[in-house]
């Protein structure tokens, strides 16, 4: 295998090794004679699919065959690497053409490695089906900050030891399934208050702390020889100063050297906030390569690829970057990209009908965190009031926002007489209308999402809970208990999906029980 790759690693050009660094973002979904020139001229390693690049499942095969086929034409016989954030829950750009899963919480909460692995697997099938094979995925952040922006319930939870048990699996599954997978985002983004999509973060956490944190999951999966780690933007103040993707501290010591990892390293998107405000395209990618990083994701359109390849060009002609260190990486990289198609030889199909996967995690998660005053289940004469947010995307990292809601469709086959009053997040109540809306009601659900960010759903609450009796139910980040009185029966779905909130309705409803321990501790 290495002589093999040797020989590959001489066959390419100066120009085809610069490109391998690199992965940009599709464009369109049809290859189009624009940027099938585009790909000539610049043959970089692969490109990110999303929402527009997607139509059809027909439509991503033919898409990622025509690329692929464009590169073989021009000379360049390797994989392209298509990868997808395909996490599940909160992240599925896929939306509903792959099956829906209510994400790496609700996985957890269900608490059954089997299962985990049998998401995997599916979840790997069918992005192999449409040629994707690159999962940008798991999250292996330990999401120990309870107002984190853009983690949450991506996370498996706040033990290092759970999340990482939970990742492992989840890879193999996807391995079986048939691509390869990222563990992200090293060295973790689940202890910030910023997300850095937006702006820069910074962990304060001493060494010793992130040790017996944060960097256990990761570090378990470099012992796994995990195919790819995507590094962060995230600034750990007690390491470095610069974020970790520019960091060679972070790459190169901490993970290449301390942990041992010789895989792949990918960037997070270098387009980001938290980079872009301080480097431009070319430069940041030239720094996350000096780092220690193997191939940079940019993902703003093809300018910026442009500038970054150009930029590596000029580093190595001006003797900043040497063709020694640009083949250190182009060798790791001809070996995920061999993995890649072994793992697509290999792969199978699984045994269980993926939707039936999706309704047993949904199943095992839903979790009745207290019922003080034993309202549940729901007797099926009450006269209920939902309360029901309507979706929106939190950060650009949520596809949530595209989801409907259908609760209220499925609480009607348990409970006779159900009323829906719809919100936003950040409304601004009038009490005489809830007042009004309550006035014939037995009992109110009312669902929350994320109310350290949206408060006013807690005054909401607390208005309504004088009125008639009140069920919450959190449909996303679970720590919303903490703002609910104790008084108050709780549950956490961590997932608006169809089965989610199919499975929420029986339970409610008393059909079937509520067996999900909550995988992150409730203050």
């Amino acid at each position: 295998m290495r002589e093999q790759m040797k020989k590959q690693l001489q066959c390419l050009t100066l120009k085809q090794k610069i490109g391998q660094m690199l992965v940009g973002q599709a464009e369109g979904t049809e290859l189009s004679d624009d940027f099938r020139t585009f790909l000539t001229e610049y043959p970089i390693a692969g490109y990110r699919m999303n929402g527009p690049n997607i139509r059809s499942c027909e439509q991503v095969k033919r898409l990622t065959a025509d690329i692929q086929q464009a590169y073989e034409e021009n000379g360049l016989n390797l994989p392209v690497i298509f990868a997808a954030d395909q996490e599940t829950g909160t992240l599925s750009v896929f939306g509903r053409l792959m099956t829906e899963f209510p994400g790496n919480m609700a996985l957890a909460a269900a608490d059954d490695l089997q299962l985990t692995r049998a998401q995997g697997q599916a979840v790997g099938w069918e992005l192999a089906e449409m040629g994707v094979n690159h999962l940008l995925a798991p999250v292996a952040d330990v999401n120990l900050e309870t107002n984190n922006p853009v983690i949450g319930v991506r996370s498996f939870g706040d033990d290092p030891h759970r999340v990482a048990k939970q990742c492992i699996n989840y890879v193999q599954g996807v391995h079986v399934g048939g691509v390869a997978a990222s563990a992200k985002h090293f060295p973790g983004h689940g202890n910030t208050k910023t997300d850095t999509h937006a702006d820069l973060a910074i962990n304060g956490s001493d060494v010793k702390t992130l040790m017996q944190t944060e960097f256990v999951p990761f570090r378990q999966l470099a012992d796994h020889h995990v195919d790819s780690v995507m590094v962060s933007h995230v600034i750990f103040s007690n390491i470095d100063s610069r974020p970790s993707s520019l960091s060679k501290r972070v790459i190169t010591g901490l993970l290449r050297e301390e942990m041992g990892y010789e895989g792949l390293v990918i960037s997070d998107d270098l387009a980001m906030g938290a980079i872009r405000k301080q480097y431009s395209a070319g430069e940041a990618v030239l720094q996350f390569i000096l780092a220690g990083g193997d191939i940079a994701f940019i993902h703003d359109g093809r300018r910026s690829v442009e500038e970054a390849f150009d930029r590596l060009m000029r580093a190595l002609k001006q003797g900043e970057l040497t063709e020694e260190r640009i083949n250190q990486s182009v060798a790791r990289i001809l070996l995920f990209k061999h993995k890649i198609n072994d793992y697509n030889r290999s792969r199978q199909q699984p045994k269980e009908d993926s939707r039936l996967i999706s309704r047993k995690v949904s199943e095992q998660s839903v979790t009745l965190l207290r019922d003080p005053k034993k309202l549940l289940p729901v007797p099926g004469e009450s006269r209920v009031l939902l309360v029901l947010p309507r979706t929106q995307n939190l950060t650009e990292a949520d596809t949530s926002g595209d989801q409907e809601n259908l609760l209220f469709s499925y609480l009607q086959k348990f409970v006779q007489d159900v009323r829906m009053l719809e919100f936003t997040l950040d409304e601004d109540w009038d009490y005489t209308r809830l007042n009004r809306a309550v006035s014939d009601r037995d009992l109110i659900i009312y669902c929350t999402v994320n109310a350290h960010r949206f408060p006013a759903q807690i005054s909401a609450i607390n208005h309504l809970k004088r009125c008639r009796p009140l069920v919450a139910v959190m449909l996303r980040d679970p720590y919303d208990a903490q703002l609910i009185s104790e008084d108050i029966t709780v549950v956490a779905a961590y997932s608006i999906i169809d089965e989610q909130m199919r499975t929420l309705a029986k339970q409610l409803g008393g059909k079937i029980p509520f067996v999900g321990k909550c995988p992150v501790q409730i203050c």
